[in-house]
Formats: C-alpha cells, structure tokens, sequence
C-alpha cells in the first residue's frame, strides 16, 4: 500500500487533540436549591466554574469520535493498494486476430487465449473503470468504444473471430492512441504472438503500453509456392514447401486438379528454414490446382494453396508513376492483379525480343513508351507510340458524348469534373468512344498483338477517382487490355478486399457454408468478407463464380513468439502481470460514516 497525499496524516494529532481538549474544559458549577422558580433572578447573574480543567474521563463516545477522525484523515490521504491485473482505469484491448494466432500451441488457440485474458480483464476491471476493445485485423476496427458496462463489452469480445489473414497490427495501435493517448494513466494493452511487420509512426501519448505475449512453440511447415506451366513436355505441375520452425518436420502432401486428387506424396524431414519441393505432370484441360499439406505443425491456414491456370485469373501489371494512391487502390482492388510501381520503365520490359513480366502497363502522366506487355493504359501524356498526337492542352472542357462499349459499361463520364485535358488529334489507328468539348477524351487501339487505351487526362487532375465508376472503369479497362473478361475463378490472398462489376447484390457461400448477403453500389460489388483460406461461392445476376482464398506469407507463417516488440523506437517487453494502483478512500470514508452513525446512537441512548 502506498500514500499519495501523507501530509494530511499530521492534522490528525491537532485535530485529536483538540476533540481531547473539549472533555477535560468540561466546567464544573455549584448546586443551588431555590424553594420556587418564581425566586430565580430574572437577571441571570454569570456562573464561575469552579475549576478549569478536570481529570480526563475516557468513555465510549470519545474513542469513537477519536476513530472516526482517524479513518477521515487517512482517507484524505489518499491510500492505494497495488493490483495484479491487465485492465487500469481506462484501458484499450488490441486484439490481434491475424493468421498466425489461429496456431494451436496453446489450447484451444492463440486467439482463443487472448479472448480469455481480455474477458478476464473485463471481469476484473471495476464499476468505475472504462474499457474499449478494437480488432486488429486487416482492416482495424473498434468493436466497443470506451465504456464502463461489462456485459456490453463481454458480448462485442464474443463477436470477434480469427482469420486467416494478415493483420495491421501498427495502424491498430495507432487507432488506439487516438482513443486514449490524450488521457493520464491509460493504457493500450496488446494481446497478440508478434508475428507482424515492425511498427513505425507510432506515439503513445500519455498512455502506457503492455504488451502480453501468447504463444509457446514455432512448430510449422508451409506451402510457399504453387504454380502451373506448359512446357515442351506437356503441363507441369510445381509445388514447394517450408520449413519455418526450430525443429525438423515431414508431412503428406496431397496435390489435386479440379478437385480430384493427381498425387500423394511423402515428403522427407525438412530441416529448420529448410526448402523442398516436387514437380509432376498435371493434366492439360485442369483450371485449378490445389495443394493440402498434413503435417504435424501448429498452423493449418498455410497448409493449403491454389493456382488458377486461367490467363485472365492472374494479372501482373506495373503502374508507372510520380504518386497516385487513388490508382495504386482501385487497380489492388481487382483481385487479379500483382501490382509493382515505378517512376520508369524498366530497360527488360522495354519493346524488343522476348517476353516481357507483366500483362499490362499503366503510364500515369508519364508519356506512353513501346513495352513488351500485351496491353497499356495512358493517362493524360500520349508518346510516339500512342493512338493519339498531343496538340496542346485544355482547361475545364466539358462532355459531349460517349459510345456504348463494354469499357464504359456502369462508368458515367458526363459527371466527371474535368480541370485539364490534353488535346490530341486521332492515329490511323485510333478509335475515340468519348469527346469532350477539347477533343477525344477516351481511345482504343488494338491489333492482333496489343491493345491500347488512352485517357486525356490525368486522373489527379480530375474528381474520377471519387466517383463509384473509377474501379468499374479500371477493371473494364484490364479486360479489354487483356482481350478477355473477368474469370469465372478467382485466386484472391485471404483477408484482401477486392471489387467486381456487379450491379445487383449478392450472396457469398463461405467454405463453412455461411452465407453471407453482399450488397452492391449500384455500380459496384466490394467484398470484404474472403478471411478464410478454402473455396467461396459467389452467386449475382444469375451467375455464379468461384473464389479460392490462400495464405502465402513469410511473416504470418513465422509464428514463433516475440517476446519483445518494437513499438515506433521504443522496445516493449511482454509482460505477465502487469501491476495497477487502486485507490482505497473510499471504502474508509464509507467506514468512517459508520463509526459516527454508531457514536450518535450511543449518545442518544445516553441521553
């Protein structure tokens, strides 16, 4: 126990002593007898003591007004007593629910167990203290705000779930400190195994940060690479898997095409940040290739990858850019899309011979070069080999028309605020389907070997990127880039939001078989809910589409514990129990209330 304010603890003896002083000045008179009252003085004459001071008589009433004054004066103190427990007064739960914590080292889970420890802190925490809970998940989020109702916070931890996805456990803690860095004795507890990207950026404020490990072993083999080739000697089927744990590990690796299985093979032990891997004939006419991997390891989410061997089902595509964020996002929301960035062309993917790395190029005011990539996307800067000759440029122009295409299909240009065109004049080559007032704004090329597109102005430039039709008008482009439409099957990395063109709502068949009702823009289907590796069935407009969620990543398949974590520079060591001051007045006031209530009885049956 400890004494915030011990200063008050002398006003005691003052205080004592004057209580002591009022019994002994009690003054002593002398008995008169009169015969009638009729005979006492009208004038009341003053009355001598006889005596000052008299022997101090110690009785019950004394004792208790000397104990209530005792409890009133520690109280004002303000004594504390040290508490073992997670929750303080004000306290932020981060809750990390990515891949990683699905391991079963500790039973029944590592996310089962930082539910306990959190629901342990709600239970223990008092009626006074304030407790909010957030999700670090893929996308953060705050599943309680600050409150002090129990139940209410009980019920929002039973709501979260584990994924087997990668989570932004940085941008949850900032979350968090916006929450309560303001506040003086706050604190952000995380409850998680570490397996996540450093965190940079970070301040916590006034708040103190705990960090509690979960977690015991790093047992675990992966799938680390998947993929189907043709060559000279028919379809070949590769399959690679790691070893990312401290101690050696075999399992069955079992690899299937379009749902019926093609080999089981029994791999050998593999040693610790070992690499094994196997190739075998696939069938010809097989779109999809699973890989299930049994093995003695902790975590499963990593023991399934798929391959789609559809062109159109996988599209590598370099964004070449000074900075658009709004792009960079409505070309990652595709789920077919590998994005890499960069300020220029490399010299490999230059035109000339052989084949190129990516399906298609984006120039993004940089003007259009001659690549190997079967498809380019201009915005606002025409090259030599572009459809279109720059003439100049155009301030505000303002929209005349537009052609039915399907590039422009649930894309409404004539709402686009436009602040500058550039003004081209048509190629041989060159087809406008929309004009504005400066000339074309959008046109197609293509021959048998490339398609392009070209838009007459850069899309920072505009308030496009606002609008609901710019990802449509993204992912139209793709296909018409890549000469096809978008894959029946898709291949998307668990927990990854990506978007369709799809008008009317949908329903999503998880691989549990939960269905879950998906609803559309009016333009536009964005789909948050793939967080678990397996097959999804998507069903809109009458179609249905299969999706394939994985996990492949060195970071989440690493799950040994980290004890320490570096937190924006700062290293935060786990901590088991950390330890809180409770303040203890209150109950001693509520004490003190009793002994004086006791002392008036006494004195009024005295009476």
């Amino acid at each position: 126990m400890s004494i915030q304010n011990p200063a008050v603890l002398m006003w005691f003896l003052p205080l004592a002593g004057a209580i002591l002083l009022l019994y002994i000045l009690k003054m002593k008179r002398r008995d008169l007898r009169v015969p009638a009252t009729f005979l006492w003085p009208e004038r009341v004459e003053e009355i001598r003591a006889n005596a000052l001071f008299q022997r101090l008589r110690p009785t019950w009433l004394m004792f208790l007004q000397l104990l209530a004054l005792l409890l009133v004066v520690v109280a004002l103190a303000k004594p504390q007593t040290k508490q073992s427990g997670l929750a303080g007064e004000v306290t932020v739960f981060v809750i990390d629910t990515s891949a990683s914590m699905a391991a079963t080292d500790v039973q029944p889970s590592r996310f089962g167990e930082a539910k306990r420890l959190a629901l342990e802190g709600i239970r223990s925490a008092k009626p006074t203290d304030r407790i909010a809970i957030i999700e670090a998940g893929a996308t953060p989020r705050v599943i309680s705000p600050l409150s002090s109702d129990p139940a209410r916070e009980a019920a929002a931890l039973d709501t979260l779930q584990a994924t087997d996805a990668e989570a932004d456990v940085g941008e949850a803690m900032r979350l968090a400190a916006a929450l309560v860095g303001s506040i003086d004795g706050a604190r952000i507890v995380l409850l998680s195994d570490g397996d996540f990207d450093r965190i940079t950026n970070f301040s916590r404020g006034k708040a103190a940060v705990v960090y509690r490990s979960v977690g015991e072993r790093d047992d675990n083999l992966s799938i680390n690479a998947l993929g189907a080739s043709d060559t000279s000697t028919g379809r070949q089927l590769f399959c690679g898997i790691k070893n990312h744990g401290s101690r050696p590990l075999a399992g069955v690796l079992n690899l299937y095409a379009d749902g019926k299985i093609v080999d089981s093979i029994q791999t050998p032990k593999i040693g610790p940040s070992g690499l094994w891997g196997r190739t075998i004939g696939a069938p010809a006419g097989a779109t999809v290739f699973e890989a299930k991997l049994e093995a003695p390891d902790y975590l499963k989410s990593d023991n399934y990858a798929v391959a789609i061997a559809d062109p159109n089902a996988s599209l590598r595509v370099l964004l070449v850019t000074k900075g658009n964020l709004f792009l960079e996002r409505a070309l990652s929301l595709d789920p077919r899309v590998t994005l890499d960035k960069s300020t220029e062309v490399p010299s490999t993917e230059l035109a000339g011979r052989g084949t190129g790395a990516y399906d298609v190029v984006v120039f993004d005011g940089i003007a259009e070069q001659a690549v190997k990539a079967r498809g380019v996307l201009t915005f606002g800067a025409a090259g030599p080999i572009s459809p279109v000759t720059a003439t100049g440029t155009a301030s505000k122009p303002k929209f005349v028309s537009e052609e039915k295409r399907p590039l422009l299909d649930s894309v409404d240009l004539q709402s686009v605020f436009i602040d500058r065109q550039q003004s081209v004049s048509l190629k041989p080559t060159g087809e406008a389907i929309a004009q504005t007032s400066a000339g074309p704004l959008v046109v197609t090329a293509q021959d048998q070997s490339k398609r392009q597109i070209y838009v007459g102005f850069q899309p920072l430039d505009s308030d496009f990127p606002l609008q609901v039709g710019f990802p449509i008008f993204i992912a139209n482009a793709l296909d018409f880039l890549t000469g096809g439409t978008t894959s029946t099957t898709l291949a998307v990395k668990a927990g990854q939001p990506f978007t369709l063109p799809v008008t009317t709502n949908a329903k999503l068949t998880t691989p549990s078989g939960e269905q879950i009702q998906v609803k559309t823009t009016g333009s536009a289907l964005t789909i948050r809910e793939v967080k678990q590796v397996g097959q999804y069935t998507l069903e809109a407009g009458g179609k249905r589409q299969k999706i394939y969620s994985f996990l492949r990543s060195e970071r989440a398949s690493t799950i040994r514990p980290e004890k320490n974590l570096d937190l924006g520079g700062g290293v935060v060591k786990t901590s088991q129990s950390p330890s809180r001051f409770a303040d203890f007045w209150r109950p001693l006031a509520l004490l003190a209330l009793l002994v004086l209530g006791a002392e008036w009885w006494m004195f009024a049956r005295k009476s």
